[in-house]
């Protein structure tokens, strides 16, 4: 949940350019004769998107004589393989996020680019810029092909959505067992129904839950024993201290994993005063 500029590239630079990689004279012809028609539909997507309308965009099977098959291919041949015509175009996208973080979950690095309305049901989108989106591979897998088939269905768009200033997601702590946290969605009660769904719908198809709890409850395990030091120095005033200090170095990341986790247990009293040595010892490796 980045947000990220829109490509500073257009529509016809890159389809220009994947149209000029192929060698096909009867497919080129073809392509051409549709070139006005997909950048049309990447003008569409551009202002739907804006409105958060993506869900409008209508799914085809082909563009005039030009089949589904060849559109994807566009992509697959012309822009995202090494030495294609169009991979400078491909490179930049992979880039555009910032330390290669990926703007879907916050957690995985960039290994890929996604295409936020997926090729095999949008294909005129297929080397569409505004459609291509850096991912990592973990989202990459979960996101697979899932579409919009209405407005509450659209995931999280880094180029055109900002979910970035307010908390919307949080985590519960479990002191059943050992202490686990368990993040969850809980919107601002100003945001209308639909946006309130579209922030579940992301959390639930990027798995941010698993991701979350995954790299939060292992922080924990290391955690244990620096709280350990603080409070024999400052007692459980230290330890507050401490969690309020590392939930507010994340304050400008308001939905990562660390900083939730960070509030979640400074606002625990049962933590705060050594429930925190109920925390599992690391395991020593055994090389």
């Amino acid at each position: 949940m980045r947000k990220l500029a829109l490509p500073a590239f257009t529509p016809v630079n890159v389809l220009s350019t994947c149209i000029s990689g192929v060698t096909d004279a009867e497919l080129v012809e073809r392509l051409k004769a549709i070139e006005a028609t997909l950048l049309a539909t990447a003008e569409n997507y551009d202002v739907r998107a804006r409105a958060s309308e993506l869900h409008l965009i209508p799914r085809v099977t082909q563009v005039g004589s030009v089949a589904k098959e060849d559109l994807e291919k566009l992509y697959d041949r012309h822009m995202s393989p090494a030495k294609s015509a169009a991979r400078k175009y491909y490179d930049v996208l992979r880039s555009s996020a910032p330390h290669r973080k990926c703007p879907l979950c916050g957690i995985g690095v960039v290994s890929a680019l996604d295409h936020h309305l997926p090729k095999s049901k949008y294909p005129d989108l297929a080397v569409c810029p505004f459609n291509l989106v850096p991912i990592c591979d973990f989202c990459n897998k979960a996101k697979l092909s899932s579409y919009p088939r209405n407005a509450s269905q659209q995931t999280i768009h880094p180029y055109y959505d900002d979910f970035t200033q307010e908390q919307w997601i949080y985590a519960q702590l479990d002191i059943d067992g050992p202490p686990a946290l368990t993040f969850f969605v809980d919107p601002p009660p100003h945001w209308d129904e639909t946006k309130r769904l579209r922030a579940q719908r992301h959390f639930d198809i990027v798995k941010l839950g698993l991701s979350y709890t995954s790299n939060a409850n292992e922080d924990m395990s290391s955690l244990r024993g620096h709280l350990e030091s603080i409070e024999n120095r400052e007692g459980a005033a230290g330890v507050l201290a401490h969690l309020k200090e590392e939930q507010n170095r994340y304050l400008e990341r308001l939905n990562s994993w660390q900083h939730v986790m960070y509030q979640t247990l400074a606002s625990h009293d049962w933590f705060v005063a050594g429930g925190f040595r109920n925390i599992p010892k690391q395991s020593l490796l055994v090389v």
